[in-house]
């Protein structure tokens, strides 16, 4: 008789629970390949407007701070005048983030710069990886960037 595989299994396990904290004035939106978006609903504004994004992905060991260092130093470089920030970490909700900023130009947008934040944990022989990415206009920073700042310390995994 055939075996039954599902869908999240212990072998390859699913996205964890994720909560966060929308603020007011924004709304949920989809995007592809997120587990989470949402963004600033300031319609009419006339500038980009702030999003965050949470994706969920896996990969087999090891995930640390080259790992993450190397892959935002891609995005960086894929982008008009791409600038990586150094790498920090902070405690959120129990659980250990590493990130950096990152800033570029868009050709519509202006400056960008985005807050990145990465957790993981391992399931078997697979690492989960839960990766934040706030966005904002450059021009904006001190309004949006403590907005986002406020939106990440919300953020619980496996609540």
């Amino acid at each position: 008789m055939p075996s039954t595989v599902t869908y999240p299994s212990p072998v390859v396990p699913g996205p964890p629970p994720i909560h966060l904290e929308m603020p007011d004035g924004w709304i949920q939106v989809w995007a592809p390949d997120t587990l989470i978006a949402i963004r600033d609903d300031a319609r009419g504004a006339d500038h980009f407007l702030a999003n965050l994004v949470v994706r969920f992905y896996q990969r087999l060991a090891p995930f640390g701070p080259d790992e993450i260092k190397a892959e935002l130093e891609g995005h960086a470089q894929q982008r008009q005048d791409g600038e990586l920030g150094p790498l920090k970490s902070q405690d959120v909700g129990g659980r250990q983030w590493l990130g950096a900023d990152l800033a570029f130009v868009d050709e519509q947008a202006g400056t960008v710069a985005q807050a990145h934040w990465f957790t993981a944990q391992q399931q078997n022989d697979v690492i989960d990886i839960i990766q934040v990415t706030g966005s904002y206009a450059g021009s904006r920073r001190e309004t949006d960037y403590a907005i986002i700042d406020r939106i990440v310390d919300s953020i619980r995994v496996n609540p």
